[in-house]
């Protein structure tokens, strides 16, 4: 079931920083996070004076310690990173351990897992979407209302887009034998789609870097 209302982000924060926290020179170590690893501390929202200072500093650059991806989220977001690996069947909901997160304003927010797949891109989006069904079949319809090609880092994927009583929007790609899947939703909004939504979705998608 996709649960109608901002899972609450209790999971560790690795490899986050934003460039007003950088020190010139260093870098950052990531930690490989463990199920039994504690709370996070959420990176905080910024000030408007500090956004006003240093515009910069609303941009958070994330990467993933189990999924090896990084990406640049928009103003005002905030990151927290899976804790357990996806098992390469299910299709978490957005409060499983096996997503990393990002927590979005209002009532928007997204998620993202990945894992070693056999399956081609065509294959791998008729995979997820069977996945919808099989798990979330008691909220989502039997099948998305939008599926096109969209680019994912750069990469060719698949969209899809269901009205579950809430927005649902996954966009997959499958790069050197790794499925990725990104997923937003926006509790607010009663429709498969939503422009601004897309616009926000797209973003995120296009700031994503994959592993070399």
């Amino acid at each position: 079931m996709y649960r109608p209302f901002l899972a609450v982000l209790s999971i560790v924060v690795v490899a986050c920083t934003t460039p007003s926290q950088a020190t010139p020179g260093a870098t950052t170590a990531a930690t490989e996070p463990t199920a039994g690893s504690p709370a996070a501390t959420l990176l905080p929202t910024q000030t408007a004076a500090a956004v006003a200072s240093n515009p910069a500093a609303t941009q958070t650059v994330f990467t993933s310690p189990l999924y090896g991806y990084s990406v640049t989220l928009p103003a005002g977001w905030r990151a927290g990173a899976a804790i357990l690996k996806w098992d390469g069947k299910a299709q978490p909901g957005n409060e499983e351990p096996v997503n990393d997160k990002f927590g979005g304003p209002q009532s928007a927010s997204a998620w993202a897992y990945a894992g070693p797949v056999s399956l081609d891109l065509d294959a791998f989006a008729k995979d997820r979407i069977a996945a919808t069904l099989r798990d979330h079949g008691d909220t989502c319809p039997a099948g998305p209302e939008v599926n096109e090609p969209i680019k994912i880092g750069g990469e060719t994927g698949t969209f899809v887009a269901f009205d579950c009583g809430i927005l649902i929007n996954e966009a997959v790609t499958v790069r050197d034998g790794v499925g990725y899947s990104f997923l937003m939703r926006d509790f607010g909004v009663a429709a498969a789609t939503d422009p601004t939504d897309r616009a926000l979705f797209q973003q995120l998608l296009d700031a994503v870097v994959f592993p070399e």
